[in-house]
């Protein structure tokens, strides 16, 4: 073979081996893309891909399973009986012989769900009048007795929790009441139960939105939700005391301007989204955010691990020294200090690609990382949003999709309500009949 013939050969080898090597970059850097939305630092470790399970948790430790030496045992209090039963017996179970006189009495508690209760059914007389004065028709009325449809107030609340707190599908709820109660409900009445129950909270739902907009500290975040299988977004809006609920097709700007109109002026704690800052400026960025990616950096990257020693040192001494609420002016000298101290470490010099691009983050965000020190009651971090998402998220596993716009609003409005009472320690079955009654 000629030398020219060999080396056309090797080039014509290396041409197609530089084709596959592109080919091979472009599917890894696809399959990288993919994998980054189960292996990034926000992503909980229930849903990380090929994560390590120990076969055995007690593998190389001392201790030992249970409570510790020492520990004060709990036993579940006695309740108090309703009705006493005797247990007696007249004759030995073994040779028959006549028993006497007990020689002890054993004293046992049990606690019993009654037997399924059949339903209640009423009939309502509704006297109508005519006014003599006026000439209209006045019908009365009773707390009792709903003014639509058949069912009572107690069976749309039973239902509206079933679905809402219990977390049970439309089909599960019409076999809980049939095992329950012999009430016999279609999947389709399950949803127009809780559309009246919904359209029951209406007026408080909107005396929460009011109030939120004119809160002075909020906590706001956002998460995703299928409504006919099209891609929405939950937004929470939370306080200590209430929670907003919205679903909109947008994570925009545009949302926050029509839930918090531009009337807005209290400070909103949030993670980096982008629209927040344009929105306003007055924010607490996520300190639980920014610490979760620094140590996934410096778990990564050595260059990151004094950064993230560092961060997470400014975040502590911060949060202790605000622990007794220092008065403004140690409250600015802390701020001071602070910004001098997260400066000196955005101003070191760093080389690795993925640590510079967190250090823009850094810096992007550096006017909205200390507002909680000059702002007495703003928390340094956004879990109290994120705490009030998670009810969501597991309700999305179990739904899959909101069916149209009608079982958006009923989300909207009940998961408000439900949110917003469990923060005020108040009995969401007992509050639900009462707003249905009123």
């Amino acid at each position: 073979m000629h030398e020219e013939e060999i080396i056309k050969q090797l080039l014509d080898l290396i041409d197609q081996l530089r084709q596959e090597n592109e080919l091979l970059k472009e599917r890894i850097k696809e399959l990288e893309a993919r994998l980054a939305k189960y292996e990034n630092v926000h992503t909980p470790p229930s849903q990380r891909r090929g994560r390590n399970r120990r076969k055995n948790q007690n593998d190389g430790s001392k201790g030992t399973p249970g409570q510790k030496i020492g520990h004060k045992g709990l036993t579940r209090p006695h309740a108090k009986p309703d009705r006493q039963v005797e247990v007696t017996a007249d004759r030995c179970p073994d040779c028959g012989t006549k028993l006497g006189d007990p020689f002890r009495i054993e004293s046992k508690i049990i606690e019993e769900i009654p037997q399924p209760q059949p339903i209640i059914v009423t009939e309502y007389k509704i006297a109508h009048y005519r006014c003599s004065c006026c000439h209209r028709e006045v019908a009365a009325n009773d707390a009792d007795c709903p003014n639509e449809g058949i069912f009572g107030n107690n069976t749309i609340a039973q239902t509206t929790l079933l679905k809402y707190e219990d977390r049970l599908p439309h089909r599960k709820i019409q076999d809980t009441l049939k095992r329950l109660y012999g009430l016999n409900i279609s999947p389709a009445t399950v949803l127009d139960l809780t559309r009246r129950a919904a359209d029951a909270v209406q007026s408080e739902y909107e005396a929460i939105l009011n109030r939120i907009r004119a809160a002075q500290i909020l906590y706001v975040d956002e998460t995703s939700i299928d409504v006919q299988g099209v891609l929405h977004w939950i937004w929470v809006f939370t306080t200590p005391s209430e929670t907003f609920i919205v679903i909109r097709k947008s994570r925009g700007m545009k949302v926050l301007m029509e839930v918090l109109t531009r009337r807005f002026t209290g400070i909103i704690v949030c993670d980096g989204w982008k629209p927040y800052p344009k929105f306003t400026n007055r924010i607490q960025r996520c300190w639980a955010h920014l610490l979760r990616e620094s140590k996934d950096l410096a778990e990564k990257i050595e260059e990151a691990v004094p950064l993230h020693k560092a961060l997470k040192e400014i975040y502590e001494s911060l949060t202790k020294a605000l622990e007794d609420d220092p008065p403004p002016k140690v409250r600015m000298y802390l701020w001071n200090l602070a910004r001098d101290a997260l400066l000196h470490w955005m101003a070191k010099d760093y080389f690795e690609e993925k640590v510079l691009k967190f250090i823009g983050k850094i810096c992007n965000g550096f006017e909205y990382w200390f507002t909680f020190i000059i702002n007495p009651g703003v928390e340094p971090t956004n879990n109290r949003a994120e705490r009030a998402l998670r009810e969501h998220v597991v309700l999305r596993k179990i739904l899959g999709t909101l069916r149209n716009g009608k079982g958006t609003s009923i989300h909207e409005r009940i998961m408000t309500m439900l949110a917003t009472w469990g923060q005020r320690g108040l009995d969401s079955l007992q509050m639900l009949r009462s707003s249905l009654s009123s």
